[in-house]
């Protein structure tokens, strides 16, 4: 039997309501104001969660062996709303009723996205092999939402057994890590391989252009 796993006040599984996530992510590109507004309109269109992002982004990527690291950086800072916008742009997403969860990427980021009520973690698909930022994870009991893009079934399935090791909520999205994605490259297959191969609940992020594909 596949398992159910409750965010918020939804439970998750077969034949169960199948909830829609509206990625906020850093499309403000650094705007409180934007962000605000891209709540309010993705509330307004009938998303069931918000997603975030939560880092910090001098501790994002490798300064030194990764070749795109500095441009990255850069980014990301320029990206990056201070703590005090976060603080009032969660607020203002939860007057609007908005169910709100945030990927992180880095240990210091764990603990505030806690104070600012996330109902889950969001685990990049680049973060399924951080045993250091996973261990930390599980270790608040919060439910796990990971992206399975870039990955191969056996990588999946080390996860789950250190997911399942630790008593952890977890559903698995497929994935296709191409920004934006080609509908012909969706490969929708693999959602039923997911779901032959584990038993929680599977989910789809997608990447694509309009709303065919979801």
């Amino acid at each position: 039997m596949r398992k159910k796993i409750k965010i918020d006040d939804l439970y998750i599984g077969d034949f169960q309501y199948v909830p829609i996530i509206a990625e906020i992510g850093v499309n403000h590109l650094g705007s409180l104001e934007r962000a605000k507004n891209m709540s309010k309109l993705a509330m307004e269109g009938g998303a069931d969660f918000l997603k975030f992002q939560t880092y910090v982004a001098d501790k994002r990527y490798d300064l030194i062996n990764n070749p795109k690291g500095k441009e990255f950086t850069k980014n990301l800072k320029d990206w990056q709303l201070t703590k005090e916008e976060e603080r009032e742009l969660w607020q203002y997403s939860k007057s609007l009723g908005a169910r709100i969860f945030t990927s992180v990427y880095e240990i210091e980021s764990i603990k505030f996205a806690l104070d600012l009520g996330t109902s889950a973690f969001k685990i990049a698909a680049f973060e399924m092999h951080n045993k250091i930022l996973l261990n930390e994870i599980v270790k608040t009991r919060k439910p796990l939402i990971i992206s399975c893009g870039m990955t191969n079934l056996d990588e999946i399935k080390r996860l789950v057994d250190f997911l399942e090791k630790n008593n952890s909520d977890y559903m698995l999205l497929h994935t296709v890590s191409s920004y934006p994605l080609e509908k012909k490259h969706s490969n929708l297959k693999m959602i039923h391989i997911l779901r032959d191969n584990f038993k929680c609940p599977i989910g789809h992020s997608d990447h694509t252009l309009g709303t065919e594909i979801p």
